[in-house]
């Protein structure tokens, strides 16, 4: 698990909260943090951290078949989608190949239906470990 600084910006009854990560030296390289828009999370809050409090979080790595369903799978939907379209071309005698019409259909249905999977799953990636005092500290 990697370790990163956040900022809590809410806490909820159920022990988690909404922290926000702070740009550290692990970013070097990343492009998420200069889009302009913070990383906003939930993470678990079993120390009962307040809002406004600067903790150390642990986030969770991306387990490895991620990949897979990133990367091979969409292709794989796509070359499928292709020989369906062909195949249903010749089914119906029509003399337009439709393959790249059924790929682009099967593609757009997995896609959709991950989205649809990640917003059901929304998993809690986080859990706050400690408040980080060092930083408070540097304010005063």
């Amino acid at each position: 698990m990697k370790r990163e600084f956040a900022l809590v910006l809410e806490t909820y009854n159920n022990n988690i909260a909404k922290v926000e990560l702070q740009r550290g030296s692990s970013c070097d390289g990343c492009t998420i943090c200069s889009r302009g828009k913070p990383i906003v999370l939930r993470a678990f809050n079993k120390i009962n951290a307040n809002k406004g409090d600067s903790v150390v979080i642990e986030v969770e790595e991306l387990k490895r078949g991620t990949n897979f369903f990133v990367y091979v799978i969409p292709l794989i939907c796509l070359i499928a989608g292709y020989f369906i379209g062909e195949l249903v071309s010749k089914l119906i005698n029509i003399s337009h190949n439709l393959g790249p019409i059924f790929s682009f259909i099967v593609f757009f249905i997995y896609v959709i239906w991950g989205i649809q999977k990640l917003k059901k799953d929304n998993k809690i990636i986080a859990n706050i470990i400690c408040k980080n005092d060092v930083i408070k500290d540097n304010k005063e």
